[in-house]
């Protein structure tokens, strides 16, 4: 199973989700298709399985960056924010493709996990902060993530950094006067 979730991956990071086909995954696993069909019944079934294999690394890397939250500024905290969410997306390259796929039954579950994850390292940032105010900041970092790494995706290579450096901006900008100027109150 696994070697068809890298070949799965393989084939989305290539030519997106949509081009992506269930012959196409087995022949990149140098598998005969009926033996894709045993693990998995359709093409959603394998993004599904991808995600959650995804959102199990994601939460690592997430819950590494709490344990140093609270060492860090505010900036760099802004700033590490965006490395991690680069560094998952390179070392998950079919990560992007399956923002755009229509979501599904636990699509939401998996969001709330990373959103939580988020809030906790705003709070061990800044403990007193409330747990409201760390999963609403968390909401607002989710999206503008989710839509600065999407034009990053469609970036072409010399673009690239740019886009990362207008990411760190804005982020940068929403975090700092978040964490330092009494968010832990409201």
């Amino acid at each position: 199973m696994a070697g068809f979730l890298r070949a799965a991956a393989a084939v989305i990071a290539e030519i997106g989700y949509e081009r992506a086909t269930m012959s196409a995954v087995a022949e990149r696993a140098n598998s005969c298709i009926g033996s894709l069909y045993q693990f998995f019944p359709n093409k959603p079934a394998v993004a599904e399985a991808l995600r959650d294999q995804y959102v199990k690394d994601i939460e690592q890397s997430w819950t590494a960056l709490g344990r140093q939250a609270r060492a860090l500024s505010a900036e760099d905290l802004a700033c590490r924010l965006v490395s991690l969410q680069i560094e998952i997306v390179k070392n998950h390259p079919a990560l992007l493709a399956l923002l755009d796929v229509p979501a599904a039954s636990c699509t939401p579950a998996r969001r709330e996990l990373i959103r939580a994850r988020i809030a906790s390292v705003l709070i061990a940032h800044k403990p007193r902060m409330s747990k409201t105010t760390a999963l609403r900041i968390a909401s607002v970092v989710q999206q503008v993530s989710k839509a600065l790494l999407t034009l990053y995706a469609k970036s072409d290579a010399s673009e690239k950094i740019a886009m990362i450096g207008e990411f760190k901006s804005v982020l940068t900008g929403y975090l700092v006067p978040k964490l330092k100027l009494g968010a832990s109150t409201r």
